[in-house]
């Protein structure tokens, strides 16, 4: 069997571990790098970044479908909202997806209603440019935007030559991702083209990523949507970097709110006056759709939040146009709970959560120093490499030249040994001297020290033999 290839040249999709990873954050990350430096604010940046430009898209958008007064009131729940919150602070590149489409929406409605061509093609080459954030945009899209473009012909709202036109401009600037999909459903070579690489996998994750392909798809399917009703009710996946239990994706209470908006979402509500509103409602049914084929956590089910959040928004607006009384309890309640969310968001131990590990720096920073000794490190730690390749911003080409794996053809590689670094089951060696360890302090009690160096961390052992 052909390795896979890794060190591409502009690739479309990653290769990352090895299964791959969508590609768009990557790149919008590598500007940051240059100009920060490789650390965890550039690497985090861009995702705070577009987090507070949807803060400004949404208000826009809610102040040109509907009101100020809607708008203000959306501005301030989206402002507060765990959801929005956890994921504009996490790097998580399929968070892009929501993002992009919401920025979609406003520049389609507003080149629409301005008349102004520039952005509405614009808000085409943003949803193609979304098909490189997330796989579940290879369903989505299509979905999506076939029947928005029906509609907004129906209402003569665009022309059957906008929409041929909308589509080539879509298909255009996703080709790449369509490509890359092509090639790893019929198993076909890779594409290495001097300024774009689609890139062939071990295992194509499109299909893992999906149901579709399951020979028992309707057992599948069903399970999954039941699985994603209940998640999106209890706001809940057992995730805790996820939500935050008990505030949930947009706090519990807020469900009687949403619920309020669904219904209102689809019967005309004269007070509110919105506009465009069938958007978010198709946006809404495409992604119950998607709940069907996607295996499901709050992640993966990223792009109904949006809706979730501008159903949310206008049941509070409809409790609030009726009762002041009511508008003062809402007011209270909310800020009540996100002040209690952000308590617990700030002083909760992330390594409790068990994929993630803190304090691994200066551990990383003291031992990179050490020259001319092996070094190894305790496979304990969650994507130990990854990790140790962060920093110690070591050289990218020579990780190429030098990494091991446990098996070259596995979907998520288990990297045994790159350089001077080596990834092993450390209770299970003898210290040998001349070589370097590094332990978690946890297990302290598991070890030996006699004749040994011992330089104690916050949280790991560095044992020099």
């Amino acid at each position: 069997m052909e390795l896979i290839e890794i060190g591409n040249k502009l690739p479309a999709f990653l290769v990352a571990w090895g299964g791959g990873q969508n590609a768009l954050l990557s790149y919008l990350i590598i500007p940051f790098i240059k100009i920060l430096g490789l650390s965890e604010l550039a690497v985090r940046l861009p995702m705070a970044i577009l987090g507070c430009i949807s803060l400004v898209v949404m208000y826009l958008l809610l102040k040109r479908i509907s009101n100020k007064k809607v708008a203000t009131i959306g501005l301030a729940f989206f402002a507060i909202c765990p959801w929005h919150i956890i994921k504009s602070r996490w790097g998580l590149e399929s968070n892009l997806f929501p993002d992009l489409i919401l920025i979609f929406t406003y520049l389609l409605i507003k080149g629409i209603e301005d008349k102004n061509k520039f952005l509405y093609y614009l808000a085409f080459v943003v949803a193609g440019i979304s098909a490189y954030s997330y796989g579940t945009s290879y369903y989505f899209l299509p979905v999506f935007l076939i029947p928005l473009l029906i509609v907004l012909v129906r209402k003569e709202k665009v022309t059957i030559k906008q929409v041929v036109v909308s589509l080539f401009v879509v298909g255009v600037v996703s080709l790449p991702v369509i490509l890359y999909v092509v090639i790893n459903t019929l198993d076909l070579p890779q594409i290495n083209l001097p300024f774009v690489t689609i890139p062939k996998l071990e295992v194509n994750r499109y299909k893992e990523l999906t149901s579709i392909f399951s020979s028992e798809f309707l057992q599948t399917s069903m399970a999954n949507f039941f699985s994603s009703m209940g998640i999106l009710i209890t706001q809940n996946d057992n995730l805790p970097w996820n939500n935050i239990q008990p505030f949930g994706t947009i706090y519990l209470f807020s469900t009687i709110f949403t619920i309020i908006g669904i219904i209102n979402g689809f019967k005309k509500n004269k007070w509110l006056h919105i506009k465009y509103n069938y958007i978010f409602n198709i946006w809404f049914i495409v992604s119950i759709i998607l709940t069907f084929i996607c295996d499901p956590n709050i992640n993966r089910l990223n792009i109904i939040m949006f809706p979730i959040i501008y159903y949310t928004i206008i049941g509070i607006c409809i409790v609030v146009n009726k009762s002041k009384k009511a508008s003062i309890v809402i007011l209270i309640l909310y800020l009540l709970s996100f002040g209690l969310f952000m308590y617990k968001y700030w002083t909760q131990d992330c390594n409790e959560f068990g994929n993630f590990e803190a304090g691994l720096e200066e551990v990383v920073q003291y031992i990179d120093k050490i020259e001319d000794k092996d070094i190894y490190v305790t496979e304990k730690i969650q994507a130990t490499y990854m990790q140790l390749l962060f920093y110690s911003q070591y050289d990218t080409r020579d990780y190429v030249k030098t990494m091991k794996c446990e098996d070259e053809h596995a979907a998520f590689k288990n990297v045994l040994s790159f350089g001077k670094y080596y990834i092993r089951d450390i209770e299970k060696l003898e210290f040998i001297e001349g070589n370097v360890y590094v332990i978690k302090k946890e297990d302290k009690e598991n070890f030996n020290f006699e004749d040994c160096d011992i330089k104690e961390f916050e949280r790991y052992i560095v044992i020099e033999k």
